[in-house]
């Protein structure tokens, strides 16, 4: 009897869905499905937008380094890159672009350029600023050849090449020693006298070197040195020269007791320059 029964229930169960499906295809919809599983919300993953302090010394740098972060953290809108730039500006510049910023509202379209605008035309290098400030600009002081070269070089307007009075206003800045050796070798670019101005400011302080001689030179170059110029710059070929020259010979001066700098050591009487400290003396 319980049998009857559950065939009776499954018999109304079934009538009762053909009807159910009946109805929904003559209203063109489609049969009840089981529900969906939930939707889990997606992982968005942002970068937190970190800007310096403006840097007043040089805002188109600043504001490619504002907008790299930008694009990292995924953000285009310019009212948000523009609140962003108005967090990081200090007093005194805020105040000087007040009026353009009491007047951004939420209706101005582009609030980002326009400040970008104002604050790079009042506080960027024009051209002739730039020009005056590398012909100002200080010696080598404790900095290494390279470094002075790009300090200088970022002082160019962009696009500029470096031409050969540039290079002049470069070698003025090094000492004469590193300047001679420079100019012999005739270098064709500012990169490639840089580098050469490391290898002899790093012989030089390290005192391992005492002289750099016109081979050296040309082997770090990738010049051959002229015989005139060898003549020149070699102490061993004006010795033998004068050597050869009969009555006219000189005879090295005898050398005072105590150190004495490398050169001199070297070199005696035909030494160009001297190191400090050094006993050597006129007078002998």
């Amino acid at each position: 009897m319980a049998t009857a029964k559950n065939n009776m229930e499954e018999e109304i169960n079934d009538r009762v869905e053909a009807a159910v499906t009946a109805a929904l295809a003559r209203l063109h919809l489609p049969p009840p499905q089981a529900a969906p599983p939930p939707v889990q919300a997606a992982v968005v993953n942002t970068v937190a937008v970190k800007l310096p302090d403006f840097w007043i010394r040089d805002p188109d740098v600043w504001f490619y380094q504002a907008e790299c972060s930008f694009r990292r953290a995924r953000v285009t809108s310019s009212h948000t890159m523009f609140e962003h730039v108005v967090m990081r500006l200090p007093e005194a510049v805020s105040i000087s672009v007040r009026s353009l910023l009491l007047s951004i509202t939420q209706a101005t379209e582009d609030p980002y350029e326009q400040l970008k605008a104002r604050l790079t035309k009042n506080f960027g290098k024009t051209r002739w600023q730039r020009a005056f400030e590398l012909l100002d600009h200080p010696e080598i002081g404790d900095r290494r050849p390279s470094r002075l070269m790009s300090d200088m070089l970022a002082l160019l307007p962009a696009g500029t090449t470096p031409d050969t009075l540039f290079l002049a206003l470069f070698l003025r800045r090094l000492p004469s020693s590193i300047r001679d050796h420079l100019a012999a070798a005739d270098c064709a670019t500012a990169e490639e006298m840089a580098t050469l101005a490391d290898m002899l400011w790093d012989a030089r302080a390290s005192g391992s070197v005492s002289v750099v001689e016109e081979d050296s030179v040309a082997a770090i170059s990738g010049r051959s040195a002229s015989p005139r110029e060898g003549h020149r710059r070699s102490p061993d070929r004006q010795r033998s020269q004068r050597g050869r020259g009969g009555g006219n010979t000189t005879r090295p001066r005898p050398q005072t007791p105590g150190k004495l700098c490398k050169l001199h050591k070297k070199w005696g009487a035909a030494a160009h320059n001297c190191w400090p400290p050094c006993s050597w003396s006129a007078e002998n």
